[in-house]
């Protein structure tokens, strides 16, 4: 006999998710502003958007956040090597 009350091409890969919420941890730390997570159950990848709340990770996002991150490094260079403090 069987118990399975649901059927079986109706439930998703991620029905944890779906039923309990996404458990995001972070990846990436783009910038002080937006950073990069990934649910430790379903591996789906989200990121900050302007207003703080999690969206999911698209190509195109992914291309920005790359782009933040570089313009950081490069601004913490620049900061460290060329405006050093004058004692």
């Amino acid at each position: 006999m069987k118990t399975n009350y649901l059927p079986e091409g109706k439930v998703k890969k991620n029905y944890l998710c779906s039923l309990f919420g996404h458990r995001f941890i972070e990846t990436k730390k783009v910038n002080t502003h937006f950073s990069e997570f990934e649910c430790e159950v379903c591996k789906m990848q989200a990121t900050n958007d302007s207003r703080g709340h999690k969206i999911k990770l698209t190509s195109k996002l992914k291309d920005i956040n790359e782009t933040l991150f570089y313009l950081q490094l490069k601004k913490e260079f620049i900061a460290r090597f060329y405006f050093t403090k004058k004692e």
